[in-house]
Parts: structure tokens; C-alpha cells; sequence
């Protein structure tokens, strides 16, 4: 257990910053907007979340290039692991057709949300230019998850590092308007980032075609033409995942779209703790990346009691890195909050949102390992109906029923949608996680009754 935590690590290390780059980038454009005025922070976050919402569906279906890949890599078939890539480059491309649809979509339904006209003409000129990174991500996404999937971890931090980095300067020169350059305000924010995506794409495509870590499997020699077969494989394991994430984060990117009838500060505060938590996500999303990939080295090569090895020891770590980190925000909460805006009102919110942010942690790190892992073991479609439970036959209703009100219980306002949103994750992490034992369990013991477990 112990050297299957140093492996564990040493891959979920590059990943947590590709991650921390990734969410930094949603982070970034929050914080710089906020400090721009309130209209902007609330008409950046609601932007964003729409923004996620459009994509959830197209990153879940190339994730599953991840364990596709992965399986390939602990057979070691390289021609499998080339034939795959191609293909679901292919699938990227209508992919990002229809992703660029559905941000231009999101946008025309702006002003049917019962938001303030200067929130929407903010939000709108924030989603326009995200149109083309949208356009750009499934291609971006398919060499990323091939990288992760043969075990490359560092190239995946070192790129999005980069677009992090060069995203922060550029969300503060459009955002003010520096340089002589006109001042865009929120909608700075989306200018910058497909700016960012745009370098990050040309450095993706060098990569693969120049980097000697890939040279073994040649992904771009002998370029096949589409197979509707192999891209229904892809679509087959991926469609879960998507629909998985669509019910989890389409969730909270429709909470404050919900909630935006208590107001501007009310939607603001909401961002202050939510985003705050995703730049926390980092941690256990790369674990769980780790955990993935793991699981799929391992039942490529047809070790199950290893990938159970794994499952136990990613989740222990997980637990452990959940509690920590809700410490640090129950601590430091009120520091938190200042980072992100100088309204005294939507810091005071802000401040106590984030203690239930701190339990929402916990919760989500446990379904998160849970559901990364059964990626590993190519078992996606039984996750995805729990999170479609959870979160919206369960949990959206509570939280609309807390924070609003019934005939049973007074209104919570903001506070009832976070402690709906405890409820629900907690529901799933346990469901997930039951899942998962049963599944690692199943694994070894059919491995012991074929013979084949080592």
C-alpha cells in the first residue's frame, strides 16, 4: 500500500497543477472581474457556470479516451493506443461543433433569466468569444487525455500551466483596459481565455508531433479515416461520464441561475464560496485523474487485486486531503473572502457559505475518487444514474424547498441551497463509493476463479 501511495502521488502531482491551472482559469476570471464592480463578479459567475455547463457533456465523453487509452498502455498495444487516438481526434471534431452551439445557445437564453440588464449585457459579452474556446477544447482534450492515458503527466501540467499563466495578465490588461486598449470589464474575462486556449492548442498539436515520449506509438503515422465503430466505442463508455457530469455540475451551474431572484449580492456571495471550492477541487481531481489511470494500467495488464490496491489507497489519501483542506477553510474563511470582493455584504455571505463549503468538501472528494476509479475499470453507466439521482431528483428540489421555502419550513435563502447541496453529495459519495468496493471486489474474484489473479 505504501508504494502504490509514492506511485499514486508522484502521478496525481503534475496532475493537481494541470488541474489548479485549468480551475485558476475560472478563478482567475471571478476574482479580476470582482474587484472590476459587483454587476461584473455576478455576471462573470453566471457566465462561467453557463460556460460549463455547455462543455460538461463534450469533456465527459473524451474522458473516457483517458481509460480507453490507458488499457491499450498496460497491454501494450501500440497500435491499439495509435488507432484510438485517431479516432477520437475524429469524434472531436463534430464534437466541437456542437459545443460552440451550445455556448451561442446559452447565450440567446441570457435574457430570459431574471437577472439585472447590466448583469446580462456583462454575461453576454463574456460568452461570445468563449464560443471559439469551446470550438477549441474537444481537439485540446483528446491530446490531453492521451497524454494522461499513457501515463504523461507532466507534459498535461506543464501546458496548462502555461495557459494559466499567460491568462492572468491578460484577464487584467482587457478587464481595465490597459495599454490603450479599450476597457471590457467582465467581459475581458472571455477574450482572455480563448486567447489563452488558442496558444495552448498550437503547443498541444507540437507536442504530438514532436515529442519523443510519443515517438513510440506514432499516433499521427498511417492517419486512418472515421470508423463509426471504434468512435461508437469512445462514445459508448464516454456518454456516461458526460451525462454524469452534466448531472453534477449542470446542477451547480443551475443553482444560481435559480437563486438569482434573491438577488445580485445573494449570487455573489454563492461565488465567492463556490469558486473558492473549485480552485480546492484541484486536489482530489487529480488524485482521482491518478486513481483513473491507475485502475486502467493495471486492468489492462490483467492485475485486479493491484487496481484494488490502488482503490483503497487513493481513497484513503482522498479522505485524509478532504479533512485538511475543510480545516483550512473553516480557519481561514473570512481571509478567503476578502480575496475575492470588497463589498462588506457579499463578504459577510461569503464568509458563512464557506463553513458549509468546508463540509461540501469532504463529501464531494469521497464521490469523486469513487467515480474516477470505476472509469478505470471502464464501469461508467450505474455512476451516471446515481448523479442524475442525487443531484437532480433529490437534490435540486431540496435545495429549492430549503432555500425559498414551504407550508414545513421558513425560507433559508442562500444558506438553504448550500445545505441542499451537503445533503445531495453526501448521498452520492456513499452510493459511488459502495459502488466502487463492489466493483474492485467483483474484479478480483472473478481474476481468482479464471486463474488469472496475480
Amino acid at each position: 500500500m505504501r508504494a502504490e501511495g509514492a506511485r499514486l502521488a508522484r502521478m496525481a502531482g503534475p496532475l493537481v497543477i494541470g488541474q489548479f491551472a485549468v480551475m485558476g482559469m475560472g478563478v482567475t476570471d471571478v476574482i479580476i472581474a470582482g474587484h472590476a464592480g459587483t454587476d461584473d463578479l455576478a455576471a462573470v459567475t453566471i457566465g462561467y457556470y453557463v460556460w460549463d455547463l455547455g462543455m460538461l457533456l463534450v469533456f465527459g465523453i473524451l474522458l473516457a479516451n483517458s481509460a480507453l487509452i490507458g488499457h491499450r498502455f498496460g497491454a501494450g498495444d501500440s497500435e491499439g493506443i495509435r488507432r484510438q487516438f485517431q479516432q477520437c481526434l475524429w469524434l472531436s471534431l463534430p464534437l466541437s461543433l456542437f459545443s460552440g452551439l451550445a455556448i451561442w445557445v446559452a447565450i440567446q437564453c441570457l435574457p430570459y433569466l431574471d437577472l439585472a440588464p447590466a448583469v446580462t449585457r456583462i454575461a453576454a459579452g463574456y460568452l461570445y468569444p468563449t464560443i471559439g474556446t469551446a470550438m477549441l477544447i474537444p481537439v485540446a482534450l483528446t491530446f490531453r487525455t492521451t497524454a494522461e492515458g499513457l501515463g504523461l503527466t507532466r507534459p498535461v501540467m506543464w501546458l496548462m500551466l502555461g495557459a494559466f499563466l499567460v491568462n492572468i495578465p491578460m484577464n487584467y490588461v482587457l478587464v481595465h483596459g490597459l495599454f490603450g486598449l479599450p476597457r471590457l470589464g467582465g467581459a475581458g474575462c472571455g477574450w482572455a481565455t480563448l486567447f489563452a486556449f488558442m496558444l495552448l492548442m498550437a503547443a498541444w498539436t507540437l507536442y504530438s508531433l514532436r515529442s519523443p515520449a510519443l515517438a513510440p506509438h506514432a499516433l499521427w503515422r498511417d492517419f486512418a479515416p472515421p470508423r463509426p465503430r471504434e468512435m461508437g466505442a469512445t462514445l459508448s463508455l464516454g456518454l456516461p461520464i458526460g451525462l454524469s457530469l452534466l448531472a453534477v455540475g449542470g446542477f451547480f451551474a443551475v443553482v444560481p441561475l435559480v437563486m438569482s431572484r434573491l438577488g445580485t449580492e445573494a449570487i455573489a456571495g454563492h461565488a465567492v464560496a463556490m469558486t473558492f471550492d473549485s480552485l480546492m477541487l484541484t486536489i482530489p481531481l487529480g488524485v482521482g485523474q491518478a486513481m483513473s489511470v491507475r485502475v486502467a494500467h493495471e486492468m489492462g495488464g490483467r492485475y485486479p487485486q493491484a487496481a484494488r490496491a490502488v482503490c483503497i489507497t487513493g481513497m484513503q489519501m482522498l479522505v485524509g486531503i478532504a479533512l485538511l483542506q475543510a480545516v483550512l477553510i473553516v480557519a481561514f474563511r473570512e481571509q478567503i473572502a476578502s480575496l475575492f470582493t470588497a463589498d462588506p455584504a457579499v463578504r459577510e455571505l461569503g464568509t458563512l457559505l464557506l463553513v458549509y463549503a468546508a463540509a461540501y468538501r469532504v463529501f464531494d472528494s469521497v464521490q469523486i475518487g469513487a467515480g474516477m476509479a470505476l472509469r478505470g475499470y471502464r464501469d461508467t453507466r450505474v455512476s451516471s444514474a446515481i448523479d442524475v439521482f442525487a443531484y437532480w431528483l433529490f437534490g435540486l428540489p431540496l435545495c429549492y424547498t430549503l432555500g425559498f421555502g414551504s407550508r414545513w419550513k421558513d425560507a433559508m435563502g442562500v444558506e438553504g441551497f448550500w445545505l441542499g447541496m451537503v445533503i445531495a453529495i453526501g448521498a452520492a459519495a456513499l452510493t459511488i463509493s459502495l459502488r466502487l468496493a463492489w466493483r474492485s471486489s467483483r474484479e478480483v474474484h472473478s481474476a481468482a476463479l479464471a486463474g488469472d489473479c496475480a
